[in-house]
């Protein structure tokens, strides 16, 4: 109790901090040109008066409580969801005088102070047990207000509209490569998981193995799996027609599988070892081959386990997958990269955003798989016991 009253209390500080001495944006001319610092007394007073009632909410919480305790939740929820909208379409319409500027080019870029604001307001949300749906709430409404153009100036919202098609073939390639990767790294991962656990002789030499591409530097990865594949690809010129060559989606795919085996294997490996011994010798008793004892008994105990390993792995592969952009593989990362090289912070923020969530999104669609499972099967331990 006391711990969740802090976090509250720090994350109406960061949402005061946010209000009264960062700046929540800065307008630019143009895409590159330094701009001019927006901060709370310029946005026409809206977040100021905001964060003053939400202060104010504080203030009289105890007593508010005491009256009707349901009251002041709903409000305070209310108006934390409203607010990084709210926000938005202040610094969308804010106007500054004294300098020429093209209304097509100019553009409000986000500052300090809207991301400090925002950790406020995660950090209180997060005490409330329905904080994914709430987070979901706040998140749509931003995304309508961009929907009904109520944000057409902030800086993210150029860029989407300088690069849209470029956007949605960034985001599906992105998801394809990912996916794709993570998919085939399932049945060698599991396979080698089961190797380990079943032939103790070999198990230091598989999980020596999967450690080894996680240790190892992603880029070097990259350029080394990138020279083999062009030299087959000039010594085999139809497999340079496949798309199998040294830049592209191969070398890409490549990298991200070996780089999903390891949760996989590890995961694979506690969750065949967590099988208890009294089953596996009914199994046999009974008469079973250990085929059978592996697809009827072994695998489906040990499933749980081995979809948090597929959990895990996804979830850092839609990560790893911005990597691709540097050989030429597609994905969302050729538009940070883009947005790098030509000092466009808003167009690596566009770049960026979609990629974590959706992995949030892949991890939470996870998470309900793992509980369905464990419900199915009726195995109930901790999931994230993995092998060292």
């Amino acid at each position: 109790m006391k711990s969740s009253r802090l976090k509250i209390i720090l994350g109406y500080g960061l949402i005061g901090l946010a209000s009264f001495a960062l700046p929540l944006g800065e307008f630019k001319p143009n895409r590159v040109v330094k701009g001019i610092l927006l901060y709370p007394s310029d946005l026409f007073g809206l977040v100021v008066t905001l964060t003053l009632f939400l202060s104010i909410l504080m203030l009289f919480m105890n007593q508010i409580r005491k009256k009707d305790p349901k009251a002041w939740i709903q409000w305070l929820i209310i108006s934390l969801i409203l607010l990084p909208s709210l926000a938005l379409i202040s610094l969308s319409a804010a106007k500054v005088s004294g300098i020429d500027f093209n209304p097509n080019a100019a553009r409000v870029s986000l500052g300090i102070g809207f991301y400090v604001l925002l950790l406020g307001i995660l950090i209180i949300l997060s005490q409330f047990k329905s904080f994914k749906w709430l987070l979901l709430g706040m998140i749509t409404l931003i995304v309508l207000s961009a929907m009904f153009d109520l944000i057409p100036n902030l800086g993210l919202v150029k860029e989407f509209n300088n690069v849209q098609d470029s956007f949605i073939i960034a985001l599906s390639a992105h998801l394809t490569l990912a996916l794709s990767s993570a998919l085939s790294a399932i049945i060698p991962g599991i396979l080698l998981g089961y190797v380990s656990y079943s032939h103790s002789q070999w198990r230091e030499w598989v999980m020596g193995f999967v450690n080894l591409f996680q240790v190892a530097p992603t880029l070097s990865l990259l350029g080394l799996v990138m020279i083999p594949l062009s030299l087959l690809s000039k010594t085999f010129p139809v497999l340079s027609q496949w798309g199998i060559k040294g830049i592209g989606f191969a070398p890409a795919f490549i990298v991200l599988t070996l780089y999903c085996l390891l949760p996989i294997v590890a995961n694979a490996y506690a969750g065949f070892q967590q099988v208890d011994e009294a089953v596996l010798s009914s199994a046999k008793g009974m008469g079973m081959t250990p085929f059978q004892i592996f697809a009827k008994v072994s695998f489906p105990l040990a499933s749980p386990i081995i979809m948090s390993g597929i959990r895990t792995a996804l979830t850092q592969n839609i990560g790893n997958t911005i990597l691709a952009g540097l050989v030429g593989g597609g994905g969302l990362g050729a538009l940070i990269f883009l947005g790098l090289s030509q000092a466009a912070p808003d167009l690596v923020l566009l770049g960026s955003i979609p990629v974590v969530i959706m992995a949030l999104m892949s991890d939470q669609i996870f998470e309900v798989l793992e509980h369905k499972l464990i419900h199915i099967m009726g195995v109930h331990h901790d999931t994230t016991q993995t092998s060292q």
